[in-house]
């Protein structure tokens, strides 16, 4: 692990709010993807995205020691439920995924950063050189494209819209909503 290690950790049980496995992973995976694409200090590079693979505590360690998030739009969440990211380069779109492969887990009240300490990155994790086909839309910035639902009237940005029927919709009118209006 290098020298970074205990200040991204204690930035990321700040940030998330206690140490756990995720935490740790997180941060050696933040670490070990920074390190592929050559960023030494994060906070002074925007050149990078990454995108995440869990809802879980792995992705607040890479928000952390990364500095990107969603609302920088820096932070890409793809929903596969897996311990992974990919760092990308966006003048190449070229980059490194990262995915959690170990075997074993810390048993119960033992000490997790101990634990995984005893690994290296290499027994830990998974590396896959990956390219990325970074849409304009999704790029950070500000919004490239803006338009209003015909059916909701609720404004929508960055190409997220709909045509259906021959309308601009926003995905919630076109495909159905995760929520429910209560009257």
């Amino acid at each position: 692990m290098d020298n970074h290690f205990e200040e991204d950790l204690k930035k990321a049980r700040e940030f998330h709010g206690h140490l756990c496995s995720g935490i740790i992973l997180g941060v050696r995976i933040a670490r070990a993807g920074l390190n592929y694409l050559g960023i030494e200090e994060p906070a002074k590079n925007k050149d990078f995205i990454v995108f995440i693979e869990t809802d879980r505590c792995l992705t607040d360690a890479v928000q952390a020691v990364t500095g990107c998030s969603l609302g920088k739009r820096r932070l890409k969440w793809i929903d596969y439920g897996k311990m992974g990211a990919s760092f990308i380069d966006m003048n190449t779109q070229k980059g490194i995924r990262i995915v959690v492969n170990a075997q074993n887990n810390p048993s119960k009240g033992e000490d997790a950063l101990s634990f995984w300490k005893q690994f290296t990155d290499e027994e830990l994790f998974k590396f896959e050189p990956v390219s990325v086909n970074i849409r304009k839309e999704d790029l950070p910035g500000k919004p490239t494209k803006s338009v209003k639902c015909e059916n909701c009237h609720e404004k929508v940005m960055d190409g997220r819209d709909i045509i259906k029927n021959g309308m601009v919709l926003c995905k919630s009118c076109a495909n159905g909503a995760y929520y429910e209006i209560e009257n």
